[in-house]
């Protein structure tokens, strides 16, 4: 029976999290949408430029978008380990952690960027038009040029957040995207000795600008004022690569969870291109408005894995669970307004992308299926992160994996390919495979928490024998 206490205690820490979370949210909502923005812009201007232009782009980020993704995952045991030593007081040990991630991030770009080089052949092997995937093929590279200071940034941005300061990566991606801005009709459609280059042009704009991006952060960390308190110039020592192997641990879990959705959603960038080139411009533009509301929930997911990992390293385990429970709580909350207006306005969504007649009446019927997709997709993303900041990184990868491979991938080509249901279809297979992940990891978010505080409780009342 719940006392006055009890309720008491529920509605002190209730609001606590709900403050803390929507003041680290914000502007972590708008770097985290900032990245996409990038491409929002990349495309509202190749939509004035052409479907060609359009399916270049669009078949052309997928393969970089998959890594890139794959490499943000890589870095998440900055933030989850930051997160721990920060609410356990070891604030030399966050310093650490950053220095250590900072090789980690420049080898897993260089990696990942390698992987990139023969893109054009991997578009011909999987059935693409040969002058599809050559156009593709020079967006790829374009783009390949940032991969690296990307992650860079994103293991800074990391970091920063951790500590709960994520105003300088706010302002970061807002002036990379006003760079971008300036940049992106000079290259799109060239201006005196600057040539005319279409989507790769707009690739090239978005590479210098995340680029730009990343010098900043990183110089930003560098010039801390509490610099000493973090131990931030410290010399990176011969042992870091023993000392990160927690954080890898993290990253790879988490690198390999984001691997199999951002696949799954690959998979079906190629699927597009089997339909042709509107189908393939539709799905990239609407894959491009799925993933720019999807960032306001990964703000949302990586604040509250702040806020879990916090409570976790404090071992409070009822604070840890209901930091999880306000972040999903929260995050479909900010979802539903979007689904709102998607299923409402499809048509002038659409047309902030495209003014092409036929592009505009695929898309508007996309737009109002990407309406609900948002909303499961956004409140699975907070709860893997909230379930690996509980210090449980491999069971969201396990059920990722069954939602976007077992479920997804083939139903994508079912509904679109087999039953006609084109372009449409696949975003019907992408609502599915959402709503499985979404109803999985809640489950075992519940499963996760109730085991542990049962466990905790059992150890008070019945303490181990002294030895």
């Amino acid at each position: 029976m719940q006392t006055a206490g009890d309720q008491d205690w529920l509605t002190s820490r209730l609001k606590r999290h709900l403050g803390e979370l929507i003041r680290l949210a914000m502007p972590v909502i708008g770097s985290r949408a900032g990245i996409l923005v990038l491409m929002t812009v990349d495309l509202a201007y190749l939509g004035r430029a052409g479907a060609d232009q359009t399916a270049f782009y669009s078949l052309g980020s997928s393969p970089f978008v998959i890594l890139m993704v794959i490499g943000i995952g890589l870095m998440m045991g900055t933030m989850v380990t930051v997160s721990h030593a920060f609410g356990e007081g070891q604030y030399k040990e966050c310093g650490a952690i950053w220095r250590r991630s900072l090789p980690w991030a420049l080898l897993c770009g260089l990696g990942l960027t390698l992987l990139l080089l023969p893109v054009e052949d991997f578009f011909l092997v999987t059935g693409q038009n040969p002058g599809l995937a050559k156009g593709a093929a020079g967006v790829t590279f374009m783009m390949s040029l940032s991969l690296a200071p990307t992650l860079i940034y994103v293991t800074s941005a990391f970091f920063l957040e951790s500590l709960r300061r994520p105003l300088p990566v706010l302002f970061a991606i807002g002036f990379a995207n006003v760079m971008n801005l300036v940049l992106n009709p000079l290259f799109v459609f060239g201006i005196g000795p600057i040539p005319e280059m279409g989507a790769e042009g707009a690739a090239l704009a978005t590479s210098i600008a995340r680029t730009s991006m990343a010098l900043f952060l990183v110089l930003y960390c560098w010039f801390l004022k509490d610099h000493q308190t973090f131990g931030i110039r410290k010399p990176l020592g011969f042992g870091w690569w023993r000392q990160f192997a927690n954080q890898r641990r993290y990253g790879y879990a988490t690198g390999l969870s984001h691997g199999f959705e951002s696949l799954g959603f690959g998979v079906m960038h190629i699927y597009a291109g089997w339909l042709g080139v509107n189908s393939s411009a539709t799905f990239g533009m609407g894959m491009n408005l799925t993933a720019l509301v999807f960032m306001v929930a990964l703000g949302l997911a990586n604040a509250t894995s702040v806020r879990v990992g916090i409570a976790h390293g404090r071992r409070d385990l009822p604070d840890r669970e209901l930091a999880g429970w306000v972040g999903v709580g929260v995050t479909f909350a900010f979802m539903t307004v979007f689904t709102a207006v998607l299923v409402m306005e499809p048509e002038w969504v659409a047309l902030t992308y495209t003014n092409e007649p036929t592009l505009v009446a695929m898309l508007t019927a996309c737009v109002v299926i990407v309406g609900y997709v948002v909303i499961c997709d956004g409140t699975q993303i907070v709860l893997s992160h909230a379930i690996r900041a509980a210090a449980d990184p491999w069971t969201p990868t396990v059920l990722n994996f069954a939602a976007y491979f077992v479920v997804q991938i083939p139903l994508g080509y079912a509904l679109a390919i087999h039953m006609g249901r084109g372009v449409v279809g696949l975003f019907e297979a992408m609502l599915i495979g959402s709503v499985v992940s979404c109803a999985i990891l809640g489950i075992r978010w519940m499963m996760l928490n109730r085991k542990e505080i049962r466990l905790s409780r059992a150890a008070i009342v019945n303490p181990p024998a002294a030895e």
